[in-house]
């Protein structure tokens, strides 16, 4: 049994002098035969959108932070697999000799070949070209700019890597191409030196221009 609130319709005990919910006086009102309670209105649906809301703007923060990091972490390891990603293919790795145009006798050393893959960006970049004897010990070497190289990019012909000379025989084995970046070597290619072009033998071959 209740009472029903003749100011806001909200239901009370039936014993009840005042409504529960606006403090009416419920003096003089009927009771109720049939249980047709009327509860306050429930706030829960404001305190939700309170609680959700928070919520929402949290996740969407989450993501974004998730989003940023992924994104750096792929453009840094793009920007790493460029740098490995430059190679060496060698053309031509010989030693030929033969007198200049002073009249000396000189050895020449050439190394040819192309570049793959250039990075957008050479600042940092260079070249080491190493000579080396069977033991596999530095002879002499030459240092260039990979930007040095940058009009060859797009060529179908190879380009002069590197090249020596000078009147005294070296014994060169191999050649080391390294790539080098602010001072770290990201790869190195070796390639082994014909000497088939030479015009005669190290042995016989004079080192300056009084030899016979």
């Amino acid at each position: 049994m209740s009472k029903t609130c003749p100011n806001c319709g909200v239901n009370s005990p039936d014993n009840a002098k005042f409504c529960i919910e606006c403090a009416e006086s419920l003096e003089g009102v009927p009771i109720n035969k049939e249980e047709t309670v009327k509860k306050a209105p429930s706030t829960s649906s404001s305190d939700d959108n309170g609680s959700v809301i928070p919520c929402i703007i949290g996740i969407i923060i989450v993501v974004i932070i998730v989003v940023a990091a992924a994104a750096f972490i792929f453009n840094s390891g793009s920007g790493e697999e460029t740098q490995k990603n430059i190679t060496v293919t060698f053309s031509d790795v010989y030693v030929s000799s033969g007198n200049s145009i002073s009249g000396i006798f000189y050895y020449y050393y050439y190394v040819n070949g192309f570049f793959n893959n250039f990075p957008e960006d050479m600042d940092g970049y260079t070249v080491k070209t190493l000579y080396c004897d069977k033991e596999d010990k530095e002879l002499v070497s030459t240092t260039e700019k990979l930007s040095y190289f940058e009009s060859s990019k797009d060529s179908k012909y190879d380009t002069m890597i590197s090249s020596y000379s000078t009147p005294n025989y070296l014994d060169v084995d191999h050649v080391k191409v390294q790539i080098i970046k602010d001072g770290n070597v990201l790869n190195e290619f070796t390639a082994n030196m014909n000497t088939n072009k030479l015009t005669q033998s190290s042995s016989s071959a004079p080192t300056n221009n009084s030899s016979k």
